[in-house]
């Protein structure tokens, strides 16, 4: 498994998503949550296969406690790199607003097993828009403390990542995919990318989209197929599968450090595994290719909201 080095750290570009492993999630999910043998057969399988990042949050059913329980069962020489993140957070004083995501963080390290966080995002950079001045001086705070080591803020493509580029934390986590290209044309990403920030992507596959057959879909997404046909002729002109490209060109993007994945069975971390494997660095020729084809992508189809 490939890693990136950012902020002293060497991050595997593949980071394994665990909101499955603390609740049914996601439309796809066919298999619900795992039991407790299943969870740890998949944390080590995603370990074995060089995957050194969970990504987990208080907000995820019981999959701090999930991973808690694990880590109880490995070498701490083994220990990944875990990401949580708050929520919940309301204007207030600074002794308010501070104590507030101190407990929280209290209660996700009790829920872990461990003395300090890794890192902890805010689990919407909304909550840091209402009260930038005290949200970033608790973080602050907290870190010089020792009770968390980064810090960040999870967004949506609709936030300025030049204002998250400023807030001076430590990392964050970003939506992103082939189809949305509003975060490149806007000078977004280039700010993320110059600030030196650990940038974790998600929602790479578009909520399985790209998956998705342009010529059998149902009457309610035709309004997707031009662009799925596109996207389909560029798979079959580069060689590549649907998932292969879309993690391809994601992860050819020089702001981005590690995509977040879920898995609900082990052999979805393999496949998933097995797809990194095969991932290639797009050329400067091939992201323009992609860039005319989407550059002006129908809000419709970049915002499962519409769908």
């Amino acid at each position: 498994m490939k890693t990136v080095t950012c902020k002293g750290l060497n991050i595997s570009e593949f980071s394994l998503g665990t909101v499955q492993l603390g609740m049914n999630y996601g439309i796809n999910n066919a298999t619900g949550k795992p039991d407790p043998k299943t969870s740890n057969t998949i944390l080590n399988l995603a370990i074995e296969n060089g995957i050194n990042v969970l990504d987990t949050a208080a907000a995820y059913g019981d999959s701090e406690l999930v991973i808690g329980a694990w880590l109880k069962t490995i070498a701490p020489s083994k220990k990944p790199l875990i990401v949580t993140k708050v929520t919940g957070i309301q204007p207030g004083t600074y002794r308010f607003v501070k104590e507030y995501i101190q407990g929280k963080v209290a209660a996700s390290k009790e829920r872990l097993g461990v003395e300090q966080l890794d890192m902890l995002l805010l689990h919407n950079f909304d909550e840091y828009l209402r009260d930038e001045d005290h949200v970033r001086q608790a973080m602050e705070e907290l870190k010089a403390d020792g009770d968390i080591r980064f810090t960040g803020a999870s967004a949506y493509s609709h936030h300025d990542y030049g204002k998250i580029a400023e807030t001076g934390f430590d990392a964050t986590q970003i939506p992103i995919n082939l189809f949305d290209w509003t975060q490149i044309k806007n000078g977004g990403m280039e700010k993320l990318e110059k600030s030196g920030m650990i940038v974790f992507a998600r929602s790479v596959f578009l909520q399985g989209l790209v998956f998705a057959d342009p010529d059998h879909l149902p009457e309610k997404m035709l309004f997707a197929r031009d662009t799925l046909v596109k996207f389909r002729g560029l798979c079959e002109k580069y060689g590549l599968t649907p998932a292969v490209l879309a993690l391809s060109y994601v992860n050819s993007l020089s702001a981005i450090t590690s995509l977040v994945l879920g898995c609900e069975t082990p052999q979805q971390v393999q496949e998933n595994v097995d797809l990194f494997s095969k991932c290639v660095t797009l050329s400067a020729d091939q992201l323009a290719e992609i860039r005319n084809c989407f550059v002006d992508t129908p809000r419709r189809v970049l915002n499962p909201g519409l769908w």
